[in-house]
């Protein structure tokens, strides 16, 4: 009679391996984005115990360590007991082998940084597990809780363990727990953006000419394969396309996204209005655009010019003001060269020649007052233009509008491709110099409507215009004026 076969053993090896190259892929192609400051991978090291899995040699930072641990089917859930249950020849459970593995491993005051990598979900019901915070770690918040189960889970974990509750915190301090980790999310979500900012092809053919390169090292070597190596087996693996980028992250929306390897990272979660990505629109001090966020920006504009970085792939979380600024902070004039990624295609200034993409106008320029402010509207994605009158005339300015849209029409689906988008933003940015021409505005109020990866573009080639000042669109109750462009 046919049963229900149960998951064997061997097959959570095959897949704990799958996710391990994958992992081990990810971090290799990390030591080719400059100024990441990952020197080195090894795969399932020597002399490291019981977190060998992969090994990343840091330039300035403590080595990170990480170990895989997959079920077969992944419905098995992440809980507290799962970390703390011998294995079945009854050797030590894996949170015993972190902590022996984290005593081992550090010494002149130097803390390794382990990681534990499941494709696993945590048990919602879990009482620890759950107190995991937006950096994969559970220290501070299993230190402040004052529940009381929390209070006698961390007593027994500090049992197990055979430590005191602060040498349990120090570990949890030093100890992430990275889950929900199958080898199609790793590609799909880590992968995929390291392959565009190392310079490498981002498609499944090269994703899977990586993971082969691992298995061939697991096989034949497991030595320590610094950068010079891996650039090697990927010109060899024909997979370079590009010189790399350096990484700019901005997190202004979602305070629970990871962005490793950044050459400057910005965290404004904290500064916004609203209480998830979905909803935080506007700052807390409208102030602070000009204050802190426009200056931070100037200060990673500088920072990465004096490492020399040229090409900046833009990444993180934030509405469009943002990332048509961080364009224009990086823009050819300042001699770099913006990009974003969209859909998983990289979004660059094409190396052949664009023409304007043709758009049309609600009114013609002629039609303006000399001399006077005025507002540009983009429609591309959506039509900003009756909310933008009514904000105008909340503010008591008579600003007269000119809205440029595409003869296609207003959708999502306005703009094809990364060529197409370029288009359009020469085509606004050469509408925007001819409204400095015929009518010389003192400022142009930019209000958008369209794609992220259009802003970055257009900022990335928004000069010799007029002063332009951006608006935040706080969804339906008007706009909050953001960054102040000088020109």
């Amino acid at each position: 009679m046919a049963g229900t076969a149960t998951p064997s053993s061997s097959g959570a090896r095959l897949t704990g391996d799958d996710v391990q190259h994958a992992v081990a892929w990810h971090s290799a192609l990390r030591t080719l984005v400059p100024h990441a400051g990952v020197q080195s991978v090894t795969v399932e090291a020597a002399n490291v115990g019981n977190v060998d899995d992969v090994v990343i040699a840091k330039a300035t930072e403590p080595s990170e360590y990480i170990q895989v641990k997959a079920a077969v089917t992944a419905k098995e859930p992440a809980t507290i007991d799962w970390l703390t249950t011998p294995t079945r020849s009854g050797g030590p459970s894996i949170l015993q082998r972190f902590h022996r593995a984290f005593q081992d491993l550090r010494h002149d005051g130097r803390y390794p940084q382990l990681t534990l990598i499941t494709n696993r979900s945590i048990d919602p019901d879990d009482p620890i597990l759950t107190l995991r915070d937006r950096n994969d770690r559970l220290a501070h918040r299993l230190r402040n809780s004052a529940q009381a189960v929390t209070i006698a889970a961390r007593r027994d974990i500090a049992a197990h363990l055979r430590c005191t509750e602060d040498e349990l915190y120090e570990l949890l301090d030093h100890l992430r727990l990275h889950t929900d980790a199958s080898e199609a999310a790793w590609r799909d979500y880590h992968i995929r953006d390291i392959s565009f900012a190392a310079g490498v092809r981002a498609d499944e053919s090269a994703f899977r000419l990586g993971l082969s390169e691992v298995r061939e090292w697991v096989k034949t070597s497991r030595t320590e394969k610094r950068t010079a190596d891996i650039a090697e087996a990927v010109d060899r693996l024909g997979i370079q396309v590009q010189d790399p980028f350096t990484v700019l992250a901005i997190k202004a929306l979602d305070e629970e996204l990871e962005l490793p390897d950044a050459g400057v990272e910005l965290d404004w979660v904290d500064r916004f209005r609203g209480t998830e990505a979905r909803n935080r629109r506007g700052l807390k001090d409208p102030r602070e655009w000009e204050t802190v966020l426009r200056p931070q920006l100037l200060h990673a504009q500088r920072t990465l010019r004096s490492r020399g970085a040229r090409r900046i792939l833009i990444t993180g979380t934030m509405r469009l003001p943002t990332w048509f600024t961080a364009g224009v902070m990086f823009q050819e004039t300042a001699g770099f060269t913006p990009a974003k990624i969209k859909d998983g295609q990289l979004w660059v200034k094409p190396t052949h020649i664009i023409t304007p993409a043709p758009i049309v106008l609600s009114s013609p320029v002629a039609d303006l007052p000399t001399s006077a402010e005025m507002a540009l509207a983009l429609a591309i994605s959506a039509d900003p233009t009756e909310d933008v009158r009514r904000h105008i005339a909340s503010t008591g300015l008579n600003l007269p509008i000119i809205t440029a849209y595409l003869p296609g029409g207003v959708s999502n689906a306005s703009v094809t491709d990364c060529n197409h988008a370029y288009g359009i933003s020469l085509a606004i940015r050469d509408l925007a110099r001819e409204i400095a021409r015929t009518v010389n505005p003192p400022v142009i109020h930019l209000f958008m409507a369209a794609p992220a990866g259009l802003a970055v573009l257009l900022g990335g080639i928004w000069d010799r215009v007029p002063t332009t000042q951006t608006y935040e669109d706080l969804n339906g109750v008007g706009y909050e004026p953001a960054f102040l462009i000088p020109n």
